[in-house]
């Protein structure tokens, strides 16, 4: 009886060995499991980079949108437009779409004691930015002022046309002056990567001159 009763443990132990994982199955195992780890760890950190590009793109675009409706406000409520650098800057002058005329400059007299304004596209000095890859829209105001950038460095403002035309500056026209900005450029999302935009937005003159 006590042989029997050794027998059948012997043999149930031995069914239990069977039922357990060799070193080979372990090591499948292991080996598995560390390719999905590694897949999903893979992903998990793209996402992360993709996330913070994003991020980084919606902050520009909204420092680009800022700066355009901070210039389309002060236009808007301006007088005596005078598109481009040349002539009298006091003195009203159209650049209008229709002749294909523009200029990267704009001037116009500011609303109570602000004075003359000024507008333009820089290409050359923008701080922050190295060449060849410069581009911004500068501000200042009075003809003795200082520019300051209103865009920041990661975005590159690069006409290939024109920035500003002027319809309708000189009072009396019949036409209510209107000022077409057009922007395009790219917008610097990571050292090797970049996203192009394009804008346009169009200002009327606040003040009826007609």
């Amino acid at each position: 009886m006590i042989a029997i009763f050794l027998k059948k443990i012997k043999g149930k132990s031995l069914s239990a060995g069977r039922r357990g994982f060799t070193l080979i199955e372990l090591l499948v195992s292991v080996t598995i499991f560390s390719i999905v780890m590694t897949m999903a760890l893979g992903a998990l950190l793209s996402l992360s980079v993709a996330a913070r590009r994003a991020e980084a793109l919606k902050s520009a675009i909204d420092n680009l949108s800022f700066g355009v409706d901070s210039m389309s406000r002060a236009i808007r409520t301006g007088s005596n437009y005078h598109c481009g650098s040349g002539g009298v800057a006091t003195t009203p002058q159209d650049c209008a779409v229709s002749s294909g005329a523009g200029a990267n400059y704009i001037t116009f007299l500011g609303p109570g004691s602000i004075g003359q304004v000024y507008y333009q596209l820089d290409t050359s000095a923008c701080p922050g930015q190295t060449a060849p890859n410069m581009g911004c829209i500068e501000r200042k105001v009075g003809a003795a002022g200082t520019w300051y950038p209103i865009t920041s460095p990661d975005i590159i403002i690069s006409n290939t046309g024109y920035m500003f035309h002027v319809i309708g500056a000189p009072p009396g026209d019949g036409l209510q002056p209107e000022v077409i900005i057009t922007l395009s450029g790219t917008v610097q999302i990571s050292p090797t990567q970049t996203s192009n935009f394009h804008l346009q937005s169009t200002v009327t003159q606040r003040i009826y001159d007609q």
